[in-house]
């Protein structure tokens, strides 16, 4: 299958943020695989986030996953010092545990939900609170398959999620990241909290 991309669909001179060339540079485009297994462009986005899991025994187990984006290829993405608080683009992952399988101190979730990407021009983000991380314009959803590999000796674990995406709109009202049926991998790094909140901490980039 041909290779997709998750894209800013705008045209010369037509500026995410503004009317100055500096916003987009010369390439605004965010690049995504086509279909699982096939290998993706390059990376093109990065995500800092914190990960909040339902209290142990509670059933579905569920996970949250939030923060903001710390770069998109050829876009301005914070308004000051680069933080949470500056952020405009931020990102909300809701999923529940499908599958855990134990393999000595190895252990595999699989996970299944959604992912929102909103573009938020009055950036407040905090990660004493989640849902300051979904409270902008909705420009991306797509559907989330994450398998996770934690190393329950040192509390270290790995994610990769397959999002496929649902629906975009416009930023702005110049451009679109992808359009539906689009996908992207990102590949995540973390590690548990064992002092309380947030359960982990995370940070990940779009596989290239």
């Amino acid at each position: 299958m041909t290779k997709s991309r998750l894209a800013v669909c705008a045209a010369l001179g037509v500026l995410l943020l503004g009317s100055s060339t500096a916003a987009f540079g010369q390439d605004a485009s965010v690049k995504t695989g086509g279909t699982e297994g096939n290998e993706q462009d390059e990376l093109s986005l990065e995500i800092i986030g914190q990960v909040q899991n339902s209290a142990p025994g509670v059933s579905p187990a569920t996970s949250v996953q939030y923060g903001y984006l710390s770069y998109l290829r050829g876009l301005s993405v914070f308004t000051g010092q680069p933080n949470e608080s500056t952020a405009l683009f931020t990102f909300y992952i809701d999923t529940t545990t499908t599958q855990v399988v134990n393999d000595g101190p190895m252990r595999v979730i699989d996970r299944r939900g959604a992912m929102s990407i909103y573009k938020d021009s009055s950036p407040n983000g905090s990660f004493a609170d989640p849902n300051s991380f979904r409270d902008g314009a909705v420009i991306l959803v797509a559907d989330v398959h994450q398998q996770v590999i934690l190393d329950t000796l040192t509390s270290a674990f790995t994610a990769r999620n397959l999002n496929t995406i649902t629906s975009t709109r416009p930023v702005d009202g110049v451009g679109r990241l992808g359009q539906s049926g689009e996908q992207f991998r990102t590949i995540i790094s973390g590690h548990l909290n064992t002092a309380g909140a947030p359960s982990a901490y995370m940070a990940g980039y779009t596989e290239p």
